[in-house]
């Protein structure tokens, strides 16, 4: 079922408790042990595209953040072969399952030991019907420009990594609640300070590249802005080169975001940082503070990404814009059957 954009937003929280008790019923079943036994033999890799790439990045960030051997690509790197050896267990994450290049890709690992796992809400679709194992993501309604899916991903991914890793660093429960809170936030001065900006650089790391990626790609999709993704020590690197009046940055983190932040608004660029440190950076022109509450992993980037939905949402409000899909090409999905 498809909302509009702004009803898939502010139905979060109960969709991420339908999600969970789906995820969790699943991997306390032999797909979870499956997974947990694959990834014991060498390296994963987990996958998707658009948004669904982006949240696979978080993931095996939160893995490696676990001590265990984790990547994550474009499905469109692997989608036309994957040399034998490469990894041990290969995830394809699509929400919808019909992704042409995540399926694609999975169906180019080579036969072998090789375990291929899913992550999708369509059990029944082209990526699961490849697929050893598939985890059911539970979320059965989300808006064009995807809302309630891409959270209830994340939170799987989340659950999935703790099954992997055998520990816990996230407390899942509160989520729902925290989310809530986070969509009583006034989106008004986020979207205020990135609504001029000629370009808006989006930059985290961690688990918050999954933060960086999606939340450039949504304001990209939702608010036609445009927007670059990167992560903190890249930026460093170069691409803060054009920081400066008329552009703006939006920065996730609690460590070298906070000195940054500080930096680039003396550059003269429109600033916003998200987080939830408990510490005060200097009053200075162009620096936005927000801050969230604070849930480890892949939880914070949920709550990282609610805020930036509803500011995308007002975005799209000022410019008169429906946030919906204008240009998707009819061959990024395969049909259902």
């Amino acid at each position: 079922m498809t909302l509009p954009y702004l009803d898939g937003v502010r139905a979060q929280p109960e969709n991420l408790r339908r999600s969970a008790a789906a995820v969790r019923a699943a991997l306390a079943g032999p797909a979870g042990a499956q997974a947990a036994a694959a990834s014991r033999w060498g390296n994963l890799v987990a996958f998707g595209m658009g948004a669904s790439a982006h949240a696979a990045a978080g993931f095996a960030a939160a893995l490696r953040a676990a001590g265990l051997p984790a990547t994550s690509a474009s499905a469109a790197d692997l989608r036309d072969g994957i040399p034998p050896g490469f990894a041990a267990t290969f995830l394809g994450v699509s929400q919808s399952g019909r992704s042409r290049e995540t399926v694609a890709a999975l169906a180019a690992v080579p036969a072998g030991p090789a375990a291929r796992l899913a992550l999708t809400n369509r059990p029944d679709s082209p990526l699961g019907a490849i697929a050893d194992t598939v985890v059911a993501l539970g979320c059965t309604e989300d808006s064009a420009v995807s809302t309630l899916s891409y959270t209830a991903t994340l939170q799987a991914l989340g659950l999935l990594a703790e099954r992997i890793s055998g520990g816990s660093r996230t407390d899942w429960d509160r989520l729902p609640g925290l989310a809530a809170e986070v969509l009583d936030f006034d989106p008004e001065p986020l979207a205020s300070a990135l609504a001029d900006a000629g370009c808006v650089d989006v930059v985290a790391c961690g688990v918050r590249v999954a933060t960086a990626g999606a939340a450039a790609l949504l304001l990209r999709e939702a608010a036609h802005l445009p927007t670059a993704g990167f992560t903190t020590r890249e930026y460093l690197h170069g691409p803060l080169e054009a920081a400066g009046p008329g552009r703006a940055v939006l920065l996730f983190g609690a460590g070298r975001e906070l000195s940054l932040a500080v930096d680039l608004a003396g550059y003269g660029a429109q600033v916003v940082v998200v987080t939830d440190a408990d510490v005060d950076l200097p009053a200075q022109d162009g620096l936005l503070v927000v801050r969230l509450p604070r849930l480890a992993g892949l939880g914070g980037c949920v709550l990282d990404i609610l805020l930036v939905q509803l500011a995308a949402h007002v975005l799209a409000q000022r410019a008169g814009r429906p946030v919906e899909p204008r240009y998707m090409p009819a061959d990024t999905k395969l049909p259902a059957g």
